[in-house]
């Protein structure tokens, strides 16, 4: 798994530079930052970032999380709010079940969002996959650097065991699903976070190329047939 961390608006200049530090302990380059709170080359980054001081100089500031999500395979945002029955969007993973749902070999964008309020809505339904902590008491609100360093060791210490038997699904045709899903949506009136909910599933399924041509089949021929029905 090759992975890329993406932080929202982050707020914590210590909290920051424990992340570096984390990336540097995990042999993580790829680092994108969305509209940061701080300048993150402030003297208390680089005293916490100790030995990752040095990957201030590679890391993305960008303006939105979309364009931090260019070029990956998967993206998985982190919420510690989750499993609600009645909520669509927020149905998770734990993160040690991420590299049994992503495919091997794929490239990942993990998010985590704002120290205060974390990532909203419309930013959890533009990734694939939503993750949470779950903890044994009914507190599972960590500290930003403190999940971060959870889901590293969880994602990098990846084994070669294949739950699935059988070819994987490729991104890229996950993508097509995605978009049918999407446009299936349109067509339907779907709220945001019901189609959104629909490609979770779609990125948890660990679906097989044949399965996935299947599926493929399914929703070409459902919005066909909804486009050519008279309204």
């Amino acid at each position: 798994m090759e992975l890329r961390l993406v932080l929202v608006e982050p707020e914590g200049r210590v909290n920051f530079g424990y992340i570096l530090r984390l990336c540097r302990n995990f042999g993580i380059g790829d680092i994108c930052v969305v509209k940061p709170k701080f300048d993150l080359r402030d003297p208390e980054v680089l005293n916490f970032a100790a030995g990752g001081a040095n990957l201030v100089e590679s890391v993305k500031v960008l303006e939105s999380l979309e364009e931090c999500l260019r070029g990956v395979d998967y993206s998985i945002c982190t919420t510690a709010v989750a499993g609600a029955s009645d909520d669509y969007l927020r149905q998770a993973v734990s993160p040690w079940a991420i590299p049994l749902v992503v495919p091997r070999g794929s490239k990942v964008a993990l998010v985590f969002g704002r120290e205060s309020v974390g990532l909203t809505r419309a930013e959890l339904a533009s990734c694939d996959l939503i993750s949470t902590l779950v903890t044994p008491s009914d507190y599972n609100v960590l500290n930003l650097s403190h999940a971060v360093a959870v889901y590293l060791y969880e994602l990098m210490r990846v084994g070669t065991t294949e739950v699935v038997v059988g070819e994987r699904c490729g991104s890229d045709y996950i993508r097509i699903l995605m978009r049918y899903v999407e446009n299936l949506g349109r067509v339907l009136n779907l709220t945001q976070d019901e189609v959104a909910a629909v490609k979770h599933s779609i990125a948890k399924a660990m679906l097989t190329k044949p399965e996935c041509r299947a599926l493929y089949k399914l929703l070409k021929g459902a919005l066909a047939l909804i486009r050519k029905t008279p309204q």
